[in-house]
C-alpha cells in the first residue's frame, strides 16, 4: 500500500505505507520527544530569544509548539532545534 497523500503523512502510516514513512515518523517522534524533554530541562535564562517579557513563559511555548507539530512534519522540533538548541547564544553548555 503506498501513500498517496503525502503531505499529511504522519496519520496515514498508522493505516499502513511503506517502510520508509514509518522509519521517517518514527525518527521524527523520537526527535521531537528528545527536543521536548530538553526544552523542559532548560532553565528560561538559556532561551537566548525570549518570545516574552524575560523568557517567563518560553519553556511553555516551546513546549506546546513542539507537542502541536507532531502530526505536522514534527516541525515545531526542527524549528526549536535551530532557533534554541543550536544557538549557543553568550552561554556554552
Amino acid at each position: 500500500m503506498e501513500c498517496s497523500s503525502f503531505p499529511f503523512w504522519p496519520i496515514p502510516v498508522f493505516w499502513g505505507c511503506t517502510g520508509l514513512a514509518w522509519v521517517l515518523w518514527v525518527a521524527g517522534l523520537i526527535f521531537s520527544v528528545v527536543m521536548v524533554v530538553d526544552c523542559l530541562k532548560r532553565a528560561k535564562n538559556e532561551f537566548h530569544n525570549p518570545l516574552t517579557k524575560e523568557g517567563e513563559y518560553d519553556k511553555l511555548i516551546w513546549a506546546g509548539a513542539i507537542i502541536l507539530s507532531f502530526g505536522f512534519y514534527f516541525l515545531g522540533a526542527i524549528v526549536y532545534f535551530f532557533v534554541v538548541k543550536k544557538n549557543k547564544g553568550s552561554s556554552s553548555e
